[in-house]
C-alpha cells in the first residue's frame, strides 16, 4: 500500500510540470499575418479548367536570363531544365 502511494506521488510529480508547460504553450497568442503579393511563377504558366498546363516559354526564358524577378528565376530555370532534358533526379 505504501509502495503504491509512493508510485502515484512519483507519477504526479513527473506529470505536473509537463501539464504546466502545455498550458504555457496553449495560452500564447496567435498572430495572423497577411501575405500580399503574387505567388512565384505567376505569368510563367497557367492551368486551364481542363487541367491543361499552358506554358509561356518566352516569359520563362526572359525570367531565367534576367535578374528582374529574383523570385521567379529559380522556377524558370527549373522549367527550362525540364524542357531541355538537362535535369537529373535527386539522390536519395
Amino acid at each position: 500500500m505504501q509502495q503504491m502511494r509512493i508510485m502515484w506521488i512519483g507519477v504526479l510529480a513527473i506529470m505536473l510540470p509537463a501539464a504546466a508547460l502545455a498550458q504555457d504553450i496553449t495560452q500564447r497568442p496567435v498572430r495572423t499575418e497577411r501575405i500580399s503579393g503574387t505567388p512565384v511563377g505567376v505569368g510563367l504558366y497557367e492551368v486551364a479548367p481542363d487541367d491543361t498546363v499552358l506554358i509561356d516559354w518566352r516569359a520563362i526564358e526572359a525570367a531565367a536570363d534576367g535578374p528582374a524577378d529574383r523570385a521567379s528565376t529559380p522556377v524558370a530555370k527549373a522549367m527550362l531544365a525540364i524542357r531541355d532534358s538537362k535535369w537529373k533526379p535527386m539522390a536519395r
